[in-house]
This record gives C-alpha cells, sequence and structure tokens, in this order.
C-alpha cells in the first residue's frame, strides 16, 4: 500500500543517539506508560473488585471478560477514529471519557450496582480507549522516522513489557493495602494523567483531505495479513503459557501459583533483550538484513524453545527455558511492529496497530481455551504444543511469502 506523507516534518535524531536520553523519547515513554498501564491492571483488578462486591469469582470474570472483549473488538474502529485526528491531542478525549467511566465504575461498585451496570460500565471505558494503543504506537514513525524506528519499537516493545509486570503487581498491593476499589481507581488516575502527558509528545500526525472511510479494509489486511498470523501467533502463546504452565506446575506437585514467576521472568527477559536493542550499538545490527526476516527468525526460535518443555522438566529448567525464551519474545514483536509503517500508509497507522491488538486478544483466548481442554482430557503435555506455535507461524510466512527472503 503506497505510503502518503499525512506527518509533519520533525527533526531526525542524529545516528547512533541514544533514545532513553532524548527529551522526546523519555516524554513519548512516560505517556505510553500512563497510558497503557490500565489495561494491564484492570484484568485482574476487575476480577478482585467484582469477587468482593458479589462474593463470586464468576462475577469478577465476567467484569473482567467483558472488559477485555470490548477492548479487543472496538480496537480497529476506535483506531479508524483516531486516524482522522490530529494526534497527539487526538487521544486526549478518548484517554479523558475512559477517566471518567472508571470512576463512575469506582461508585457503582461502592454502592454495590446490579451486575451488568458493572459489566456495561467497564466494557465502555474499554471502548473509549480501545484505539489509544494503537493511536501512541503510531507517533513513533513521526518522531523518529524510517532509520531510527526499528530501535524506537524495540524500546516501545520494552515499555509494554514493563506495564504487563508492574500492572498486576500494582493491582495486588493496592488491593491488599487499600482495598478492591484503588486498582480501579489507581487506573483512572493513570488515564487522566494520560491526558496531559500525551499533548506534550512533541510532532504532529495530521489526517489526509481523503477520509481513511474510503480506503479499503482488504487492502489494509492484505498488507499486514503475514504480521498478523505472527501476532496471532504470539496471543495463541501467551493464552496457552497461562493455562499450561500452573498445570505443569501441579504435575511435578508444586504450586500452580509458581507459573506467576514463570511469567514474569518472561517479561523480564523480553524487556531487557529489547533495551539492549535500543542502544547505539545495536544500530549497526538492525542497518543490515531484512527485519522481515528477523521477525520470522525470532518468532520460530520463539516457539522452538516451548517443544523443549513437552517432557516436563523440573522448575528450575523451565525457569532458565522461559528466560531464554523470553529472549526472543521481545524482538519478534519488535521487529513485526516496525514493518507496519512500511506496508501502512500513515493515516492508517492507528486502525492498523490496533487491529494487532484484536487479533493477538483472539489468539490468546483461543489459547486458553485449547491449552485448558488439552489439560482436560489429553495431557499436560500435550496442552504445551500450542504455546510452539509461533514455530509454525513463522515457518508458514517464510514459505508462503517474500517477506523473509
Amino acid at each position: 500500500m503506497p505510503a502518503s506523507d499525512t506527518t509533519a516534518p520533525t527533526e531526525r535524531p542524529p545516528h547512533g543517539q541514544r533514545l532513553w536520553t532524548d527529551r522526546r523519547w523519555l516524554l513519548y515513554a512516560t505517556a505510553a506508560a500512563a497510558a497503557r498501564l490500565p489495561g494491564t491492571m484492570l484484568p485482574l483488578g476487575l476480577v478482585l473488585a467484582g469477587q468482593s462486591v458479589t462474593g463470586s469469582f464468576t462475577s469478577g470474570s465476567i467484569l473482567a471478560g467483558a472488559y477485555a472483549a470490548a477492548a479487543a473488538l472496538s480496537a480497529p474502529w476506535r483506531g479508524r477514529r483516531l486516524d482522522r485526528t490530529t494526534l497527539p491531542n487526538g487521544l486526549t478525549p478518548p484517554l479523558a471519557v475512559g477517566a471518567v467511566l472508571l470512576l463512575g465504575l469506582v461508585v457503582a461498585l461502592a454502592a454495590r450496582a446490579p451486575l451488568p451496570l458493572l459489566a456495561g460500565l467497564g466494557a465502555a471505558a474499554a471502548v473509549a480507549t480501545g484505539g489509544v494503543p494503537g493511536g501512541i504506537r503510531s507517533l513513533l514513525p513521526v518522531l523518529w522516522g524510517e532509520r531510527t524506528t526499528t530501535r524506537a519499537f524495540a524500546g516501545d516493545s520494552a515499555i509494554t513489557e514493563l506495564t504487563w509486570v508492574a500492572g498486576p503487581a500494582l493491582t495486588a498491593a493496592l488491593t491488599t493495602g487499600l482495598g478492591h476499589l484503588a486498582p480501579i481507581a489507581c487506573a483512572a488516575v493513570f488515564w487522566a494523567a494520560g491526558c496531559l502527558l500525551v499533548r506534550k509528545i512533541p510532532g504532529h500526525r495530521t489526517p489526509t483531505t481523503a477520509t481513511t472511510a474510503s480506503q479499503s479494509t482488504r487492502k489494509l489486511l492484505a498488507a499486514v495479513l503475514p504480521l498478523l498470523l505472527l501476532d496471532f501467533s504470539i496471543g495463541m502463546n501467551l493464552g496457552t503459557l497461562d493455562v499450561a504452565l500452573p498445570a505443569l506446575l501441579h504435575a511435578h506437585g508444586a504450586a500452580p501459583a509458581g507459573s506467576g514467576l514463570l511469567i514474569a521472568a518472561l517479561s523480564l527477559s523480553s524487556a531487557a533483550t529489547v533495551l539492549l536493542l535500543t542502544a547505539p550499538a545495536a544500530e549497526r545490527f538492525l542497518d543490515k538484513g531484512s527485519d522481515a526476516r528477523r521477525s520470522v527468525v525470532c518468532h520460530a526460535l520463539y516457539g522452538l524453545v516451548f517443544l523443549t518443555l513437552l517432557p516436563l522438566p523440573p522448575f528450575a529448567v523451565v525457569l532458565a527455558l522461559v528466560l531464554l525464551a523470553g529472549c526472543f519474545l521481545g524482538p519478534a514483536v519488535s521487529f513485526t511492529f516496525a514493518l507496519v509503517p512500511q506496508r501502512v500508509s500513515p493515516d492508517r497507522h492507528s486502525e492498523a496497530f490496533a487491529l494487532f491488538m484484536s487479533v493477538n486478544a483472539v489468539g490468546t483466548a483461543l489459547g486458553t481455551l485449547t491449552a485448558g481442554l488439552l489439560t482436560e482430557h489429553v495431557s499436560v503435555s500435550a496442552a504445551l504444543i500450542p504455546a510452539a506455535v509461533p514455530l509454525l507461524a513463522g515457518a508458514v510466512v517464510a514459505a508462503t511469502t517474500r517477506w523473509a527472503r
């Protein structure tokens, strides 16, 4: 898909500049973290709040499920609407509305409102902010241009990984110390702070005169379909791990809760690896070869590591393998996202990145369901097989397209 120029010219950083000492990057990183933390806090926070109010974890899962489903279904549509606005200022209204709706949810929880109203408020907050993560990510090519985009996407992946480590931990700490309403109120504060922070991000992306509504969604899907397959495989992998790792530990007679440490180790290892890619020393590596080839290889190696878990090794070995897998996870995601600006016009970036969020969520849900059925009716080893799907996805993309050549 040809790219159209919808960005205002911005000053490009000199070759080899460190991202983490760039004022623009620090502003972007702070705003991105504030906007994304609620999304990592609310899944657990809604479960705990629902259980506290109704006495049933089923009610909590309904609240969390309504939020997740609404976010996944609305993200592409919300991203398309952001593509018709000037960014980053266009991100302010969705964040403000999301913060207000979360505060309304806090009041409704305190008043022990009926479950449908609680679920509706949570779903409405998800719809309001559904396109925000993609909208923020679409600013990366505007701020750093093609030459440093891969490094910027690596840093962005590190921010995402760290929010997934910090979000659940912060939710648990707030619930323990201040009660079940505190995490949801804190999430509202983060979105409110994001309203101020996103406006400080320098650079602007303006829509073209031809509105995105007149452009074919089919062409957008065709442009990123191989990347969506890779993204789906990562979602299915992560959904599988949520079920299969606790089952693996249980099979060894260990506490299933120890899987939380394994998931955290995966995220931390992934974040550490992509942080290395943001260093100036990595620029020479990033300038060589094809981003597509690197993405496919990293996905394949990431999936391959999980095949070694099929014999159900002890905890220490599983931890070491998970740490190794994280070294491929972060780069796989970074290289995939860095390809999007090369294949999608700038006035479709928010919609494209939001589409990745939806596809990943579908993969996560399918992975969770599949692993649960395999654990229940076949074996723990069989339940771990879907975790290796990125290996298959990488092979399919390499075999059926020229992207990896």
